[in-house]
Protein backbone atom coordinates (compact mmCIF):
# COMPACT_ATOMS: atom_id res chain seq x y z
CA UNK A 1 0.00 0.00 0.00
CA UNK A 2 1.23 3.53 -0.83
CA UNK A 3 1.60 6.15 1.87
CA UNK A 4 -1.90 6.78 3.27
CA UNK A 5 -3.54 10.07 2.23
CA UNK A 6 -4.87 11.52 5.47
CA UNK A 7 -6.63 14.88 5.00
CA UNK A 8 -7.92 15.98 8.42
CA UNK A 9 -6.13 18.26 10.89
CA UNK A 10 -4.76 15.04 12.37
CA UNK A 11 -3.06 13.97 9.13
CA UNK A 12 0.52 14.59 10.29
CA UNK A 13 0.11 12.71 13.58
CA UNK A 14 -1.72 9.81 11.93
CA UNK A 15 1.04 9.53 9.32
CA UNK A 16 3.77 9.49 11.98
CA UNK A 17 1.90 6.79 13.89
CA UNK A 18 1.65 4.59 10.77
CA UNK A 19 5.34 5.18 10.02
CA UNK A 20 6.18 4.10 13.58
CA UNK A 21 4.23 0.86 13.10
CA UNK A 22 6.02 0.19 9.81
CA UNK A 23 9.41 0.92 11.39
CA UNK A 24 8.66 -1.70 14.06
CA UNK A 25 8.18 -4.28 11.32
CA UNK A 26 4.38 -4.45 11.33
CA UNK A 27 2.51 -4.66 8.04
CA UNK A 28 -0.26 -2.29 9.03
CA UNK A 29 -2.51 -2.37 5.97
CA UNK A 30 -5.76 -3.25 7.73
CA UNK A 31 -5.08 -0.77 10.53
CA UNK A 32 -4.44 2.00 8.00
CA UNK A 33 -7.78 1.33 6.31
CA UNK A 34 -9.64 1.92 9.58
CA UNK A 35 -7.52 4.98 10.40
CA UNK A 36 -8.41 6.43 6.99
CA UNK A 37 -12.08 5.98 7.87
CA UNK A 38 -11.51 7.78 11.17
CA UNK A 39 -9.63 10.54 9.33
CA UNK A 40 -12.61 11.11 7.00
CA UNK A 41 -14.87 11.27 10.05
CA UNK A 42 -12.60 13.86 11.67
CA UNK A 43 -12.48 15.92 8.45
CA UNK A 44 -16.24 15.90 7.78
CA UNK A 45 -17.63 19.47 7.57
CA UNK A 46 -20.38 18.72 10.08
CA UNK A 47 -17.76 17.78 12.67
CA UNK A 48 -15.80 21.03 12.59
CA UNK A 49 -15.42 22.52 16.03
CA UNK A 50 -16.33 19.28 17.82
CA UNK A 51 -13.67 18.19 20.35
CA UNK A 52 -11.44 15.28 19.27
CA UNK A 53 -12.54 13.21 22.26
CA UNK A 54 -16.20 13.50 21.28
CA UNK A 55 -15.53 12.62 17.64
CA UNK A 56 -13.53 9.53 18.56
CA UNK A 57 -16.11 8.46 21.12
CA UNK A 58 -18.83 8.79 18.49
CA UNK A 59 -16.86 6.87 15.87
CA UNK A 60 -15.88 3.90 18.02
CA UNK A 61 -19.44 3.19 19.15
CA UNK A 62 -20.87 -0.13 18.00
CA UNK A 63 -23.01 0.21 14.88
CA UNK A 64 -26.44 -1.39 14.51
CA UNK A 65 -25.36 -3.66 11.64
CA UNK A 66 -22.00 -4.56 13.18
CA UNK A 67 -21.12 -7.84 14.89
CA UNK A 68 -19.03 -7.97 18.05
CA UNK A 69 -15.95 -9.31 16.26
CA UNK A 70 -16.13 -6.72 13.47
CA UNK A 71 -16.52 -3.95 16.03
CA UNK A 72 -13.46 -5.17 17.94
CA UNK A 73 -11.33 -5.29 14.79
CA UNK A 74 -12.48 -1.82 13.68
CA UNK A 75 -11.63 -0.01 16.90
CA UNK A 76 -8.37 -1.84 17.66
CA UNK A 77 -6.21 0.50 15.51
CA UNK A 78 -7.97 3.50 17.06
CA UNK A 79 -7.11 2.26 20.54
CA UNK A 80 -3.47 1.87 19.46
CA UNK A 81 -3.45 5.39 18.00
CA UNK A 82 -4.81 6.86 21.23
CA UNK A 83 -2.12 5.01 23.22
CA UNK A 84 0.45 6.49 20.82
CA UNK A 85 -0.87 10.00 21.52
CA UNK A 86 -0.48 9.40 25.25
CA UNK A 87 3.04 8.00 24.79
CA UNK A 88 4.25 11.12 22.94
CA UNK A 89 2.58 13.45 25.44
CA UNK A 90 0.02 14.81 22.99
CA UNK A 91 -2.44 17.12 24.80
CA UNK A 92 -5.44 15.38 23.21
CA UNK A 93 -4.43 11.92 24.37
CA UNK A 94 -7.00 10.29 26.65
CA UNK A 95 -7.71 6.90 28.16
CA UNK A 96 -10.30 4.79 26.37
CA UNK A 97 -12.51 2.53 28.50
CA UNK A 98 -11.23 -1.04 28.71
CA UNK A 99 -14.55 -2.71 27.92
CA UNK A 100 -15.63 -1.06 24.69
CA UNK A 101 -16.54 -4.29 22.94
CA UNK A 102 -18.78 -7.19 23.69
CA UNK A 103 -17.02 -10.47 24.40
CA UNK A 104 -15.71 -11.98 21.20
CA UNK A 105 -18.01 -14.65 19.82
CA UNK A 106 -15.93 -17.64 18.80
CA UNK A 107 -17.12 -19.20 15.54
CA UNK A 108 -17.73 -22.94 15.69
CA UNK A 109 -14.83 -24.51 13.74
CA UNK A 110 -15.64 -26.55 10.67
CA UNK A 111 -13.74 -29.81 10.30
CA UNK A 112 -13.22 -30.66 6.66
CA UNK A 113 -13.89 -34.17 5.43
CA UNK A 114 -11.39 -35.64 2.92
CA UNK A 115 -14.03 -35.28 0.19
CA UNK A 116 -14.58 -31.60 1.04
CA UNK A 117 -10.83 -30.98 0.86
CA UNK A 118 -10.60 -32.76 -2.50
CA UNK A 119 -13.53 -30.85 -4.01
CA UNK A 120 -12.31 -27.52 -2.65
CA UNK A 121 -8.89 -27.79 -4.28
CA UNK A 122 -10.34 -29.13 -7.53
CA UNK A 123 -12.48 -25.98 -7.63
CA UNK A 124 -9.44 -23.87 -6.68
CA UNK A 125 -7.59 -25.13 -9.71
CA UNK A 126 -10.36 -23.98 -12.08
CA UNK A 127 -9.92 -20.28 -11.21
CA UNK A 128 -9.22 -17.92 -14.10
CA UNK A 129 -6.97 -14.83 -14.26
CA UNK A 130 -8.54 -11.39 -14.10
CA UNK A 131 -7.48 -8.23 -15.89
CA UNK A 132 -6.87 -6.43 -12.60
CA UNK A 133 -5.15 -9.46 -11.08
CA UNK A 134 -3.38 -11.64 -13.67
CA UNK A 135 -1.89 -14.01 -11.07
CA UNK A 136 -5.05 -14.72 -9.05
CA UNK A 137 -5.46 -18.25 -10.45
CA UNK A 138 -1.94 -19.12 -9.26
CA UNK A 139 -1.98 -17.24 -5.95
CA UNK A 140 -5.21 -18.48 -4.37
CA UNK A 141 -4.78 -22.25 -4.95
CA UNK A 142 -1.23 -22.09 -3.57
CA UNK A 143 -2.18 -19.83 -0.66
CA UNK A 144 -4.94 -22.17 0.51
CA UNK A 145 -2.70 -25.23 0.09
CA UNK A 146 -0.10 -23.58 2.33
CA UNK A 147 -2.76 -22.98 5.00
CA UNK A 148 -3.85 -26.61 4.75
CA UNK A 149 -0.32 -28.03 4.92
CA UNK A 150 1.25 -25.73 7.54
CA UNK A 151 -1.57 -24.49 9.78
CA UNK A 152 -0.55 -20.85 9.45
CA UNK A 153 -2.90 -18.11 10.56
CA UNK A 154 -4.59 -16.62 7.50
CA UNK A 155 -2.92 -13.25 8.12
CA UNK A 156 0.51 -14.87 8.46
CA UNK A 157 0.27 -16.40 5.00
CA UNK A 158 -1.25 -13.24 3.47
CA UNK A 159 1.52 -11.02 4.78
CA UNK A 160 4.45 -13.24 3.84
CA UNK A 161 7.04 -11.19 2.02
CA UNK A 162 8.90 -12.89 -0.78
CA UNK A 163 12.11 -12.39 1.19
CA UNK A 164 10.59 -14.41 4.07
CA UNK A 165 10.22 -17.56 1.96
CA UNK A 166 13.46 -19.56 1.63
CA UNK A 167 12.80 -22.20 -1.00
CA UNK A 168 16.44 -23.26 -1.19
CA UNK A 169 16.56 -24.44 2.42
CA UNK A 170 12.81 -25.08 2.68
CA UNK A 171 11.40 -22.80 5.36
CA UNK A 172 9.27 -19.71 5.99
CA UNK A 173 10.00 -16.87 8.38
CA UNK A 174 6.82 -15.65 10.09
CA UNK A 175 7.58 -12.13 11.31
CA UNK A 176 5.82 -10.23 14.11
CA UNK A 177 2.90 -12.61 14.45
CA UNK A 178 0.58 -12.14 17.45
CA UNK A 179 2.78 -9.31 18.69
CA UNK A 180 6.57 -9.08 18.36
CA UNK A 181 7.04 -12.85 17.90
CA UNK A 182 8.90 -14.48 15.02
CA UNK A 183 9.21 -18.16 14.13
CA UNK A 184 10.53 -20.51 11.48
CA UNK A 185 8.15 -22.95 9.76
CA UNK A 186 9.81 -25.81 7.88
CA UNK A 187 8.23 -27.17 4.69
CA UNK A 188 7.80 -30.69 3.38
CA UNK A 189 9.58 -31.70 0.17
CA UNK A 190 6.29 -31.83 -1.77
CA UNK A 191 5.33 -28.35 -0.59
CA UNK A 192 8.77 -26.96 -1.45
CA UNK A 193 8.41 -28.26 -5.01
CA UNK A 194 4.93 -26.74 -5.31
CA UNK A 195 6.08 -23.36 -3.98
CA UNK A 196 9.14 -23.29 -6.25
CA UNK A 197 6.99 -23.93 -9.31
CA UNK A 198 4.49 -21.29 -8.18
CA UNK A 199 7.22 -18.73 -7.43
CA UNK A 200 8.82 -19.15 -10.85
CA UNK A 201 5.52 -18.69 -12.69
CA UNK A 202 4.38 -15.66 -10.68
CA UNK A 203 7.83 -14.08 -10.92
CA UNK A 204 7.54 -14.09 -14.71
CA UNK A 205 4.14 -12.38 -14.60
CA UNK A 206 4.87 -10.03 -11.70
CA UNK A 207 8.64 -9.51 -11.34
CA UNK A 208 10.09 -7.79 -8.26
CA UNK A 209 6.89 -8.32 -6.28
CA UNK A 210 6.98 -7.50 -2.56
CA UNK A 211 4.63 -10.23 -1.29
CA UNK A 212 4.82 -13.95 -1.84
CA UNK A 213 1.05 -14.04 -2.46
CA UNK A 214 0.45 -10.74 -4.27
CA UNK A 215 -2.73 -8.98 -5.23
CA UNK A 216 -0.75 -6.36 -7.13
CA UNK A 217 3.02 -5.94 -7.37
CA UNK A 218 3.21 -3.99 -4.11
CA UNK A 219 0.20 -5.27 -2.16
CA UNK A 220 -1.17 -8.51 -0.78
CA UNK A 221 -4.76 -9.67 -0.36
CA UNK A 222 -6.73 -8.13 2.50
CA UNK A 223 -8.52 -10.29 5.06
CA UNK A 224 -11.95 -9.56 3.55
CA UNK A 225 -10.72 -10.51 0.07
CA UNK A 226 -9.44 -13.86 1.35
CA UNK A 227 -12.75 -14.55 3.09
CA UNK A 228 -14.74 -13.59 -0.01
CA UNK A 229 -12.62 -15.75 -2.31
CA UNK A 230 -12.81 -18.73 0.06
CA UNK A 231 -16.62 -18.52 0.02
CA UNK A 232 -16.69 -18.24 -3.77
CA UNK A 233 -14.48 -21.31 -4.17
CA UNK A 234 -16.55 -23.25 -1.61
CA UNK A 235 -19.71 -22.50 -3.60
CA UNK A 236 -17.93 -23.34 -6.84
CA UNK A 237 -16.97 -26.72 -5.37
CA UNK A 238 -20.68 -27.50 -4.90
CA UNK A 239 -19.92 -29.34 -1.69
CA UNK A 240 -23.43 -29.18 -0.29
CA UNK A 241 -24.65 -28.59 3.28
CA UNK A 242 -22.10 -28.85 6.06
CA UNK A 243 -22.50 -30.13 9.61
CA UNK A 244 -23.98 -26.81 10.72
CA UNK A 245 -20.72 -24.92 11.15
CA UNK A 246 -19.85 -22.30 8.55
CA UNK A 247 -16.57 -23.16 6.76
CA UNK A 248 -13.88 -20.45 6.77
CA UNK A 249 -10.30 -20.20 5.52
CA UNK A 250 -9.16 -20.09 9.15
CA UNK A 251 -10.52 -23.61 9.64
CA UNK A 252 -7.53 -24.97 7.72
CA UNK A 253 -5.53 -24.06 10.83
CA UNK A 254 -7.89 -25.94 13.15
CA UNK A 255 -7.80 -28.86 10.76
CA UNK A 256 -3.99 -28.90 10.76
CA UNK A 257 -3.84 -29.16 14.56
CA UNK A 258 -6.47 -31.87 14.89
CA UNK A 259 -5.08 -33.90 11.98
CA UNK A 260 -1.60 -33.93 13.50
CA UNK A 261 -2.79 -34.94 16.97
CA UNK A 262 -5.12 -37.55 15.49
CA UNK A 263 -2.35 -39.00 13.29
CA UNK A 264 -0.07 -39.26 16.30
CA UNK A 265 -2.67 -41.22 18.29
CA UNK A 266 -3.56 -43.48 15.35
CA UNK A 267 0.13 -44.35 14.94
CA UNK A 268 0.32 -45.40 18.57
CA UNK A 269 2.61 -42.51 19.50
CA UNK A 270 2.46 -40.45 22.68
CA UNK A 271 0.89 -37.05 21.85
CA UNK A 272 2.56 -35.54 24.91
CA UNK A 273 5.77 -35.44 22.91
CA UNK A 274 4.08 -33.90 19.87
CA UNK A 275 2.39 -30.94 21.55
CA UNK A 276 5.51 -28.81 22.24
CA UNK A 277 6.57 -29.16 18.58
CA UNK A 278 3.06 -28.41 17.34
CA UNK A 279 2.91 -25.42 19.69
CA UNK A 280 6.06 -23.91 18.16
CA UNK A 281 5.00 -24.73 14.59
CA UNK A 282 1.63 -23.00 15.06
CA UNK A 283 3.07 -20.02 16.92
CA UNK A 284 1.23 -20.60 20.20
CA UNK A 285 2.64 -18.97 23.32
CA UNK A 286 1.74 -21.93 25.56
CA UNK A 287 1.10 -25.63 25.10
CA UNK A 288 -2.33 -25.08 26.66
CA UNK A 289 -3.35 -23.10 23.58
CA UNK A 290 -2.44 -26.07 21.40
CA UNK A 291 -4.22 -28.47 23.74
CA UNK A 292 -7.40 -26.44 23.21
CA UNK A 293 -7.86 -28.26 19.90
CA UNK A 294 -8.33 -31.56 21.70
CA UNK A 295 -11.79 -30.64 22.95
CA UNK A 296 -12.99 -29.34 19.59
CA UNK A 297 -13.92 -32.85 18.42
CA UNK A 298 -16.03 -34.60 21.08
CA UNK A 299 -15.71 -38.12 19.66
CA UNK A 300 -11.95 -37.70 19.54
CA UNK A 301 -11.50 -36.24 23.02
CA UNK A 302 -11.73 -39.37 25.26
CA UNK A 303 -8.86 -41.15 23.51
CA UNK A 304 -6.55 -38.17 23.57
CA UNK A 305 -7.55 -37.00 27.03
CA UNK A 306 -6.44 -40.33 28.46
CA UNK A 307 -3.09 -40.13 26.71
CA UNK A 308 -2.58 -36.50 27.76
CA UNK A 309 -3.33 -37.13 31.43
CA UNK A 310 0.28 -36.42 32.43
CA UNK A 311 -0.01 -32.79 31.33
CA UNK A 312 -2.34 -32.12 34.26
CA UNK A 313 -3.86 -29.00 32.69
CA UNK A 314 -7.35 -27.65 32.23
CA UNK A 315 -8.12 -27.17 28.57
CA UNK A 316 -8.49 -23.40 28.29
CA UNK A 317 -10.52 -21.04 26.19
CA UNK A 318 -8.02 -19.28 23.97
CA UNK A 319 -8.18 -16.33 21.60
CA UNK A 320 -9.70 -17.14 18.22
CA UNK A 321 -6.45 -16.07 16.56
CA UNK A 322 -4.34 -18.51 18.56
Amino acid sequence: MNKPSFTSNWAAVLSRFCETKKALGFDYQTGILYLLQLDRHLAAPENRGTPFYELVKRWIGKRDNEGANTHRVRISPIREFIKYLISIGHPDGFALPNKLCQKQQRPVPHFFTPEEIRKFFVACDTLKPRKENPVRHFVLPTYFRLLYCCGLRTCEARLLKRADVNLEDGYLRVIHSKGPKDRIVYLSDDLIRLLRKYDNVVDELMPARAYFFPSTRDTCYGSNAISTNFKKIWRLANIGPSDGSKPRAYDFRHNFAIANINRCVENGQDPNGLLPYLMRCMGHSTVESTLYYVHLVPHFFPVVAEQLRFLDVIIPEVDENE
